[in-house]
């Protein structure tokens, strides 16, 4: 397993060339065609895959996630995909903790990887210097206290790091407050929120109309219930308990309301999961726009092509 520090981290960032990228990471909401750029890519030039995806790590959830099915990802490394049970505990900070090491294992071997997600937050988890203590944010005694209140706790702390950082920002405050509980100093703080990534990584997101977006992702429904979307969610209702958190993401949590309200699993419930997706898809644009610097914007095409010519390019230099 590699062992980085956050020196070599960002040391490693800094000494590689802009023409040698290493990490592709392929970003879009939800039915663009992100994932089978990805498989594509993997295919053709051998490349590891690592899903960013809270959901389809499950075992048993393969229609309601619309994960690769299985044949489609024979024979490549396809990483957090189809690997739990749905009672096993996960989290983005149990993401961050396993496939950071499986990033950093090719990074030492110099070898290329994709990263291929709708789950942003997992994302700048595994890419950016975020810092989890094992810790719950639900349990973070700084969520009850106003902005003002943390911000004068925080002068008291630390004038230097009140000083240095976006005080308006309660998200900042916060963490950085926590930071300073776990005994990180001002300068540590500062590099956590530098906003850069750690590794050698180039962004591409795959631009789709609102409108066509909107069209596949209720065609991908559609073909949900099609494939047996209903029979997939009562056989793990047989198995486990339907609190599990899982099975509240969005489609599975709509069929079990109605399962449990005693509803008919009709056209009803699928335009519920339709308006949901929706405004999921909504959030994830509004995410991107925000969320990471240097995007390199295309169609799925474009992205693609993009993406084949800049590997084959790098093969030619790599065997000259």
């Amino acid at each position: 397993q590699a062992d980085f520090d956050q020196g070599d981290k960002r040391r490693y960032r800094e000494i590689v060339p802009e023409d040698w990228i290493l990490i592709y990471c392929i970003l879009g909401q939800t039915a663009s065609g992100k994932t089978s750029i990805a498989i594509s890519l993997a295919k053709k030039y051998h490349l590891p895959v690592i899903s960013a995806d809270a959901f389809q790590c499950f075992k048993m959830m393969q229609i309601g996630t619309d994960k690769p099915k299985a044949e489609e990802i024979e024979g490549l490394d396809f990483y957090f995909t189809d690997e739990y049970e749905p009672d096993h505990e996960m989290s983005v900070y149990l993401f961050q903790q396993e496939c950071r090491p499986i990033l950093e294992r090719y990074l030492q071997e110099g070898k290329d990887i994709l990263v291929v997600g709708g789950n942003f937050l997992y994302v700048k988890a595994l890419l950016f210097n975020y810092v989890f203590e094992d810790e719950s944010l639900e349990e973070n005694p700084y969520l009850a206290m106003s902005l003002e209140e943390m911000q004068k706790l925080l002068k008291e702390k630390s004038e230097s790091t009140y000083a240095a950082i976006d005080i308006q920002n309660p998200r900042r405050v916060i963490r950085a407050l926590t930071l300073l509980d776990h005994g990180k100093e001002r300068a540590d703080i500062l590099k956590e929120n530098d906003g850069k990534p750690l590794y050698p990584v180039e962004f591409l997101k795959v631009k789709i109309d609102k409108e066509l977006g909107n069209k596949k992702i209720d065609d991908r429904i559609d073909k949900m219930f099609e494939e047996g979307f209903v029979s997939e969610v009562e056989s793990l209702l047989k198995k486990y308990p339907s609190t599990l958190r899982p099975f509240h993401c969005i489609g599975y949590d709509e069929i079990l309301r109605a399962m449990e309200e005693g509803r008919e699993i009709d056209d009803s419930v699928k335009e519920e999961i339709k308006i949901h997706t929706h405004q999921y898809a909504k959030k994830q644009r509004t995410f991107l726009k925000h969320q990471f610097e240097g995007v390199k914007e295309g169609t799925k095409e474009e992205i693609l092509s993009y993406l084949e010519e800049k590997l084959n390019k790098k093969g030619e230099k790599e065997y000259a």
